[in-house]
């Protein structure tokens, strides 16, 4: 194939000759140019300020920002709330103080008002009132002095009972080994005394005897010497352990209707008293109080009539066993127990006859069992009930839970006999 060539593209530019030429020719043949009109300017917009655009979006936004902030602010004034609505007593504070401090602290943290460390800080003085103003430094000092506090406090209170334990393997220690010195001098003596009678010398005998009474003497005064430290050691132990125990119980779980101890915390309770008693003969009753007929009670008229009824036997439990050693319990839907130590079982019948009868209805009040033809009152809604109760007394050798059985025997033996009374065993 024949291949073509074409010619190339010449480019004119404006420095060319001919374009120069050109140029001339149109200038002279041209008539004269009119002057250019004016050219009116072009009209200008409106100003409108960027700013004013993006007011809705920018509110929005500052909404959201304060609205996070507050939400930021709440979560904070919580979280220093609950520092001290669990703090514990301690060396530094009483747990008391410390909640009072959190809530200080929380106003501060979420109004501004009031600072903590300032005089009238209770009455809401102010220290700026905007977030910079505000001392998150010092709340997180308090924080951290309180977190750091109960620690050590807990440190302690460990140390101190491990060193109890170890007071008391020493004090079994010591007691063993006192009892084979003892032994190894009184087998001395005896020696002696048979080698003067066998020598058959009045005078031998006579020395030995006085002698062997002189030693014997001081084996035994020492002994009870020994005897009456290790009692007194061992019973401040003892004293430092059932204040432990009753603290723990204090501030163990608790019923969360009643306010009561539950169940978990009265079966402990139950074997430190069994225990104790096998070492110690303290004396220590059970007793177990079933609320009746609390099932018709619900059906008749909701289980709103069921609770304000178990809160009302529990008001007359805390008013009746008052005492700090006295153990009250939830410990199932209508079953409370009570321990009480240092107590006859004649007394601890007179008490529970006592809560028996503060809860019993008055003569007019309705019955459970009957048909209410009107929605009654709160009042009228517990006034009602009746509680029945057992009672039975530790014995010695018998196990918590042979204890309890015993004690649970009575309370059905209350009820199977009209229920509304008090049964003790033996």
């Amino acid at each position: 194939m024949r291949r073509v060539t074409r010619p190339s593209r010449r480019v004119l530019t404006t420095s060319s000759p001919l374009v120069s030429l050109v140029k001339q020719w149109f200038h002279r043949s041209a008539p004269p140019a009119a002057p250019p009109a004016p050219v009116a300017p072009a009209p200008v917009p409106p100003y409108v300020a960027p700013q004013a655009a993006e007011q809705p979006a920018r509110r929005d936004a500052a909404a959201n920002d304060d609205a996070t902030v507050g939400r930021m602010l709440d979560t904070l004034g919580t979280l220093v709330q609950l520092v001290g609505q669990y703090a514990h007593d301690s060396d530094v504070r009483p747990a008391a103080a410390a909640r009072h401090q959190a809530d200080l602290w929380r106003r501060h943290l979420t109004t501004g008002l009031g600072h903590p460390m300032e005089d009238g800080a209770e009455g809401g003085a102010t220290r700026g009132g905007g977030l910079a103003a505000r001392d998150w430094e010092g709340a997180a000092r308090f924080a951290t002095a309180e977190r750091q506090a109960e620690h050590a406090y807990v440190a302690r209170a460990l140390d101190d009972l491990r060193g109890t334990v170890w007071t008391l393997v020493q004090g079994l220690h010591q007691a063993m080994g006192a009892e084979a010195a003892a032994g190894r001098a009184s087998a001395s003596v005896a020696r002696r005394l048979h080698a003067a009678v066998s020598d058959a010398s009045p005078e031998t005998l006579r020395d030995a005897a006085l002698a062997a009474v002189g030693e014997l003497g001081t084996v035994i005064a020492q002994r009870e010497r020994e005897r009456e430290q290790q009692i007194a050691q061992l019973g401040e132990e003892i004293s430092k352990l059932g204040a432990a125990l009753e603290e723990a119980r204090r501030e163990g779980a608790t019923d969360p209707l009643t306010g009561l101890g539950n169940r978990r915390a009265f079966d402990a309770a139950l074997d430190h008293a069994a225990a104790l008693h096998g070492l110690w003969g303290q004396r220590v009753c059970l007793l177990l109080i079933d609320v009746d007929l609390l099932k018709q009670l619900n059906d008749r008229d909701g289980h709103a009539a069921g609770d304000a009824a178990l809160q009302r036997v529990a008001s007359h439990l805390a008013r009746i066993f008052m005492r700090r050693t006295d153990v009250v319990a939830r410990i199932g839907g209508d079953e409370f127990a009570v321990l009480l130590r240092d107590v006859a079982p004649d007394e601890a019948r007179r008490l529970a006859e006592r809560l028996v009868a503060a809860v019993a209805p008055s003569p007019e009040a309705p019955s459970p069992e009957a048909p209410s033809p009107e929605a009654p009152s709160p009042d009228e809604e517990t006034a009602s009930i009746t509680v029945s109760a057992g009672v039975a007394a530790l014995r010695q050798d018998e196990t918590a839970a042979e204890w309890f059985a015993r004690a649970d025997a009575a309370l059905y033996a209350a009820k199977a006999a009209g229920r509304g009374r008090v049964h003790r065993d033996g």
